[in-house]
């Protein structure tokens, strides 16, 4: 008699997950933050996905490379993208849910190659001697110009890690979360190796959703999301996300 029953009731919320409302987003590789090859899609996709699931809609990631994450959503054809900070520029044409994560940027280096590294820094202009690597597009391309620091673009952030050991870049500017993941997975045994300057790049900065200004029904959206995610960073739900991606982050000076 039960199993009927519960047939039936599985299939009608079956039914009421099918039918939700897609909502497009754009996101690029970015481990630990976000990738394809992670359960759950990583930890911020793990955030937006439940955060949409709970204000009644289906989260649809759409991975890209973060140019075109950004043009997609000026255009219109995604509803947000992530996971982005806020600056002036940005806010000049989208706009930004509430935080899901706060992270600091931290300039990295190699012990073996960098015999005297600095102790910290007051101004991003102490640092004119060092070579900084640094990926096109970054929010922290506009300072390190107005700072007149030497610069190298690389590829990648993954490339920016065996540039420090071979000894092309003094410094590498990552949020903790993906310097240390990199570190780990990119010169695995070599961990100690590497240590990153005490002094953050920034303070505890937001990363968050970069909402579209022209998507279907974009205000509507983003008002259900924003009050979902709210609701979650009041119940502990994201922390509980971050702690279950995160166990056993712990920073190494």
């Amino acid at each position: 008699m039960w199993r009927p029953l519960l047939l039936i009731l599985y299939c009608l919320a079956a039914s009421a997950r099918a039918e939700a409302p897609a909502i497009d987003f754009a996101t690029g590789e970015w481990p630990p933050y976000v990738s394809r090859s992670f359960t759950a899609d990583g930890v911020f996709a793990d955030m937006v996905r439940q955060a949409c699931r709970r204000a009644g809609y289906n989260a649809r990631f759409h991975y890209m490379s973060w140019p075109r994450a950004e043009a997609e959503v000026k255009a219109g054809r995604a509803a947000a993208a992530f996971p982005y900070r806020p600056t002036p520029e940005r806010q000049r044409d989208f706009d930004f849910s509430p935080p899901l994560i706060h992270s600091s940027s931290y300039f990295f280096y190699y012990k073996p190659r960098l015999a005297n590294p600095p102790g910290g820094f007051r101004s991003l202009t102490d640092l004119r001697a060092y070579r900084i690597g640094v990926q096109l597009g970054y929010w922290y391309q506009p300072l390190f110009k107005q700072s007149r620091l030497n610069t190298l673009n690389t590829n990648d952030e993954e490339n920016a890690i065996r540039l420090l050991r071979a000894g092309h870049l003094d410094l590498a500017p990552l949020t903790l979360e993906r310097g240390l993941f990199l570190i780990r997975t990119q010169a695995a045994g070599h961990e100690r190796e590497f240590a990153y300057i005490p002094t953050p790049l920034d303070k505890a900065t937001p990363l968050g959703l970069m909402y579209s200004r022209s998507y279907p029904d974009i205000a509507k959206l983003r008002r259900a999301i924003d009050r979902t995610l709210q609701a979650m960073q009041a119940d502990g739900s994201l922390q509980a996300i971050y702690q279950r991606n995160f166990p056993e982050l712990k920073p190494r000076r």
